[in-house]
């Protein structure tokens, strides 16, 4: 009886379809591929990457209004920055009173505060985009497929957007008895909408800057 030997890329090309060809792919049935992108893909490094994003555009946010001064009310600047970061991003800032918890909520909003609003809203999609076209061309520079570009946007989204919670906390400002933090239902419908659509859109950018370079390298241009 004649055992056939497995071939050395077999193991592989089935094994890893994150880096395996576009024919070899096809070739498996839908729901096997679907379970091999949910135990292949390195979510934890994308959801880190998201992460990462929510605090260098908070760290640059805060340099920009630091060197070009913007009309914020005094007191507390990192925590009012913050507040304008959630700003950007559509979350408005929310005030509870601790002596009269009935009392109308007032709410926050420093874009009017500055001269062109809408450059401080396109920020936040630039940061994210961003950092999801650098990881997608890192991590997978051979790798262009809109299921690439649809995980990618959603580890990098629930990254962003976990920080984004955990920054309602940490922002927060006591004025009289008025306590001001960063709505978290905002937070979870805008922020998260802000990274899977710009995390969607940064990967399929980083593939086709992949796709540019390679056609440069190839032409020798």
């Amino acid at each position: 009886m004649t055992v056939k030997e497995p071939r050395a890329g077999d193991e592989e090309r089935i094994g890893d379809p994150i880096r395996g060809t576009a024919v070899e792919r096809e070739e498996l049935p839908a729901d096997v591929r679907a379970e091999l992108w949910l135990e292949r893909f390195p979510w934890a490094s994308a959801i880190g990457v998201g992460m990462g994003a929510f605090l260098v555009g908070y760290v640059g946010l805060f340099a920009v209004v630091f060197v070009a001064p913007l009309a914020l009310p005094d007191g507390n600047l990192p925590v009012r920055v913050g507040f304008l970061f959630y700003n950007a991003h559509n979350v408005v800032v929310t005030g509870l009173s601790t002596a009269l918890p009935d009392a109308i909520t007032p709410t926050t909003n420093y874009l009017p505060l500055a001269e062109i609003p809408l450059l401080y809203r396109l920020y936040p999609a630039v940061v994210v985009s961003a950092a999801s076209a650098l990881f997608t061309a890192v991590r997978f520079p051979e790798r262009k497929h809109l299921g690439t570009a649809l995980a990618t946007g959603a580890g990098v989204g629930t990254g962003y957007v976990l920080l984004a919670l955990v920054g309602t906390f940490a922002f927060s400002l006591q004025v009289s008895n008025v306590l001001y933090q960063p709505s978290r239902v905002g937070t979870l419908l805008y922020v998260l909408g802000y990274g899977l659509m710009c995390g969607v859109g940064g990967s399929l950018c980083g593939q086709a800057v992949v796709d540019w370079s390679d056609g440069r390298t190839v032409t020798g241009r």
